[in-house]
This record gives structure tokens, sequence and C-alpha cells, in this order.
């Protein structure tokens, strides 16, 4: 069940509850927050002091304020979809969900629930990509001459570093795991024995590259999750794995072929176990006895413990050192606590629900210029794309919040305004 669907069917449509802030006169609940970081894989725990009070919290209610605040200009601008365009998204948003509702009376109400969200996200995502587009139609042909001629804009909004970190794995465990796992051999078994991996892949696998008989495709050195690289690129050719536990589950893996440039295609099934708070605290834990020998005298060096204990293979052999990488378009988590840093140190323990880790981050010494003579055309193009889609966010955000007020309710002793 979804975590919408399941704070609808707690809250009911409307839920009675704490708003916690008001954009123009549309107020912004708690549950909404809730939910905002529950799909974001952000842990709660169910006290709305304690959670208020969190950075990822205060992120995730600052992304609803601009959320509204686009829906309120798309309104005024005529972006809002009409009812049949918001009733497909409704009708492809509940399809095969029928049975998680108690009645049918359930089952309307939701829908005109739902009906309300994705309208509203619609609108939003409208007004944005008309802006965007307009911003695209003057990017010049070349995206070298852009990076020249906005130069600031792109340190920014890139925010080029030279980064290094020690990634270790949130990974699932308890019995729901040794199930998976148990399950996962069964099919190896049949698979070794004679039966079609494509077709075990299409009936069994909760990934979306079931329809494809499993098959992923090209991919090369860190486009994979660690875990599941290590295992890929140790296979021989048509080759099926043992077990590959990853922060999605568990996997099999078959290589279907090994090109000379040092990419592979490869095939899998996935039987997906969640991890919870425990494996978090676990690898967090793992990760605090790391910093510790850090930073302890006579203890290893950073890179000593990359080498040791990352299970980043594209960057432990080399003590961790990622390079320069465009750090706020690579993972927005990082440059944000790459800015508390001072150069040369690193950090506390970093969750990262985006890449099912918690890492250790290191700022190097070196100003950070990115070298964009080694990205291809395709890669630089992407890049200005981001840059002009960022900009142009920001910047009708900003113009919003300028004109649309913005009233925020956080103390859940009273309902004064902070």
């Amino acid at each position: 069940m979804t975590a919408l669907v399941l704070a609808f069917l707690i809250t009911g449509m409307i839920p009675v509850e704490k708003v916690v802030a008001v954009v123009g006169d549309e107020p912004i609940l708690h549950s909404e927050v809730e939910e905002f970081m529950s799909e974001s894989g952000i842990p709660l725990t169910d006290n709305l002091l304690a959670d208020s009070q969190t950075p990822e919290y205060l992120d995730a209610l600052e992304q609803l304020v601009d959320e509204h605040l686009l829906v309120h200009a798309a309104i005024d601008a005529g972006y809002y979809p009409t009812d049949a365009e918001i009733q497909i998204l409704v009708d492809e948003e509940i399809a095969n969900m029928s049975d998680q509702f108690p009645t049918e009376s359930d089952m309307r109400e939701y829908r005109d629930y739902l009906a309300v969200i994705l309208g509203n996200r619609m609108a939003a995502q409208t007004l944005l990509g008309s802006r965007v587009q307009m911003a695209l139609r003057d990017m010049p042909v070349n995206p070298e001459t852009f990076m020249i001629s906005n130069a600031e804009l792109v340190e920014n909004i890139v925010m080029p570093k030279h980064v290094g970190w020690i990634y270790l794995p949130v990974l699932p465990s308890g019995t729901d795991l040794d199930q998976a796992v148990e399950e996962i051999m069964q099919l190896r078994d049949q698979i070794i024995n004679g039966a079609s991996f494509e077709e075990l892949a299409a009936l069994w696998s909760d990934d979306g590259s079931a329809v494809n008989g499993g098959a992923l495709g090209v991919f090369g050195p860190g486009e994979m999750t660690p875990a599941f690289e290590d295992a890929a690129f140790s296979l021989e050719l048509g080759e099926i794995s043992l077990p590959v536990i990853t922060p999605f589950g568990v996997h099999i893996i078959r290589i279907d072929n090994i090109h000379e440039d040092g990419t592979i295609e490869a095939s899998h099934i996935l039987l997906t176990v969640y991890v919870d708070q425990m494996d978090i605290d676990t690898a967090n834990l793992a990760a605090d006895a790391l910093l510790d020998s850090i930073l302890s005298p006579g203890g290893v060096s950073f890179e000593q413990a990359a080498r040791l204990y990352s299970l980043d293979r594209t960057s432990s052999e080399a003590g961790g050192d990622l390079g320069t990488v465009p750090l706020k378009l690579w993972l927005p988590a990082l440059a944000e606590a790459a800015l508390l840093l001072e150069d040369g140190s690193v950090s506390e323990p970093i969750f990262l629900s985006e890449a099912g880790a918690v890492v250790l981050l290191k700022i190097y010494d070196d100003s950070g210029e990115i070298d964009w003579s080694t990205y291809t055309d395709a890669e630089l193009t992407g890049i200005v794309q981001q840059v002009i889609y960022h900009d142009t966010y920001t910047t009708i955000i900003d113009s919003l919040r300028k004109e649309i007020p913005v009233i925020y309710y956080l103390n859940t002793d009273d309902d004064s305004a902070n």
C-alpha cells in the first residue's frame, strides 16, 4: 500500500491535524510533509516536535512550499489541467489498487483526494516546463560557449568540488532478507537446471527490467550500486552469480556480454527487501567508529580507511578520491554537507537515501575546477540543461516568494508563526 493511500485511509480526505505552513491562503499539513519524507525514504519518529526540528523535515517543507507557490502561479497563468487530463492521471495512479479500499465510498473519496494532488502537481510541472523551454531556446548551440559566458552561474549551480568519500552501504537484514535469499537461491537452482532466466525474471523480479526478461543493457564502472557492480564485474560470460545483497534487496546476476571498452551487458532478478531504521543505525555506527579512528592520533588516514573499508570499487583503490565532480548536480545532500566543511576536513556520517549508503565525505584543498574538455558534447549539453532548469526554477521561486505570503507554524505548543 502506498504512503499516499495509507495516509488517506488513516486521516480521511481532509486530515484534521497540524498546519505547518500557509502559502497564500492554502495550508500545508504536517501529514503532507510526512508523506513527502516517506516517499523520499527519510525516516520519521512520529513525534511532531522532534521531526519538525530536523533539517530533513525543514527541507521537505520548503520543497512543498515551492510546489504550492508554483501551483498558485500556474492557476493564475491558466496552466491548470482539464478534468479529463486529471482523470487520466488518477486512473493510472490507482490501477490495480481497488483491493486496498474497504468500501466503494472510500475509493470514490480517494479519487477526489488524488485528483487535487495530481492536478496541482501537473499544473506546477506545466508552468515550470514552459519557462524552462523558453530559456532553453536561448541556449547557445555550443554548450562550451554557455559554460564560459555563464561561469559564475555554472559554478553556483554545479558547485564543482574535489572530494573523496568512504561509501558504506545500508543493507537490509533480518528474516525478510533470509527468506529472500532462500527464494532467490531456488530460482538460481532452477536456472542452472535448465529453466529460462528470462521467464523467471518476468515472473518473479521486483525490478522494472522484468518486462525485458531482466535485461539491464550496457553499463560501465560507477553506474551501478557498488555491491551489484563488484559482483557483476567479477563474473565470466554467461555465469550466474550467487545471491548479491544490495540496498535494494537480493539479486542474482547473469553476464550477457563483455565489451572491449570495459562495459558489460547483464541481466538480473531482484527480490526487494526494504532497509529499516535499524539497518541505517548499523551503518551509522560503523561510520562513526571509522571516523573516530581517522580523527584519533595515530589512527588510520582517510585514504587508508577508504582502501580498507569503502565499498565503492571505482574510488576505493584511489583512497576514496572521486576527483572534481559537479556536486550539486550529482548528490545535492553532499553539496549541503560540503558547504559546512573546511578544506582538508572529513564530515560526520551522511545518510544518502538515493545512494543507499552512509558516507564520510572529504573536501580536498585544491580549487575544484572541472576540466570540461573531458566531457562529451552530450554530457555538456545535459549539464547546461540542468543549469538552465535550476536557474529558471530558482528565479521563479524567488519571484513568487516576494509576491505570495508564506507563513510558517512550526511551534507545536501554540500556533504562532515562526
